[in-house]
């Protein structure tokens, strides 16, 4: 489907991924672009030059509000579904992580049922945990270690069904290690942020566990051309992509990296694994790759930009 013309729903359009999303949906022509974000996750500070553009209009909601969403969906040809919890929050609120997770899905699809709106599911790997041996390919058997995984993992299921019964027109693309600027560095989630903060900051990153623990780094532009990529291709609806860069890393590489570029180099630090961390979340990419997906921001140059984003952030703090 064709974005030039069309609206365009973005939930979760406050947030990291969604922000970037609603940045190239503008560039593609969306006559229309509406962010449903209710700030829990997202900031308003990613989408503040996109406010004065008259095809942009912010709601504050909520994906579990079936009423809003269902006249936000019918007023939309396209729907980015990216609003979610977020893995490292979900033994803490797993309610909050069940219900943003999978009721938030239901009430897209649900909205979508006997339309023709066309819409990409965010996904993770989560769903998946960790390979034993080898790549995971999208029919991999799903062994989630988080709630998070386990509600993600549920919403696809839903999207599926609705594909299969009802003829909903939704594609899943599950996210690996996603990275990029406007990813917050003071959080809990987004290592590459949060380790460049340490730095800059004159700290240590601090690594939980050995540090053996594997990520395929994916550029989060990468990750939105993926999402227009199945956009423009029909044979995607009712499937499962993998997408991920092929820059597969231990955590503990990551952090003598960014203390060698942007030190002073410090003594690592480590702590506690954390319950249910996937340690080597591998997936097989060759189906998407097959549509013409590629990496082209290298690691190095993505790691750069992120550096200038959080640089910029803690210069702008210090200012204040």
């Amino acid at each position: 489907m064709e974005v030039k013309g069309k609206s365009v729903l973005i939930t979760g359009g406050a947030g990291f991924i969604g922000s970037h999303l609603a940045d190239e949906a503008l560039l593609r022509g969306a006559k229309r672009v509406v962010l449903l974000d209710n700030l829990v996750n997202g900031r308003m500070s990613n989408i503040e030059h996109l406010m004065k553009r008259s095809e942009i209009e912010f709601i504050k909601g909520d994906v579990c509000d079936f009423d809003l969403v269902k006249k936000l969906v019918a007023n939309a040809d396209i729907i980015l579904h990216e609003a979610a919890s977020k893995l490292v929050f979900s033994r803490d609120r797993p309610r909050l992580d069940m219900e943003t997770n999978i009721i938030g899905t239901f009430n897209i699809l649900e909205a979508a049922k006997g339309t023709d709106k066309r819409i990409v599911h965010a996904s993770t790997g989560s769903v998946l945990g960790s390979s034993i041996s080898g790549e995971m390919r999208e029919d991999h058997p799903h062994n989630p270690t988080t709630p998070y995984g386990i509600s993600k993992g549920s919403a696809e299921r839903y999207c599926q069904f609705y594909y299969r019964e009802f003829g909903v027109r939704v594609t899943i693309l599950r996210y690996f290690h996603v990275f990029g600027p406007r990813q917050p560095h003071d959080g809990e989630a987004g290592v590459v942020s949060i380790f460049i903060g340490k730095v800059l900051q004159g700290q240590p990153p601090l690594i939980f566990g050995n540090g053996e623990q594997v990520r395929c780094f994916t550029y989060v532009l990468d990750d939105v051309a993926a999402n227009f990529l199945m956009l423009a291709h029909d044979e995607t609806i009712g499937h499962i992509y993998n997408c991920a860069s092929r820059t597969r890393m231990p955590i503990k590489k990551l952090a003598e990296m960014v203390c060698a570029k942007y030190g002073p180099a410090t003594p690592l630090v480590y702590g506690e694994a954390r319950p249910g961390e996937m340690l080597r979340p591998i997936p097989d990419t060759s189906k998407i790759e097959a549509l013409g997906f590629r990496e082209s921001v290298t690691f190095e140059q993505g790691l750069e930009k992120t550096h200038e984003w959080v640089k910029g952030v803690l210069n702008a703090g210090s200012a204040k």
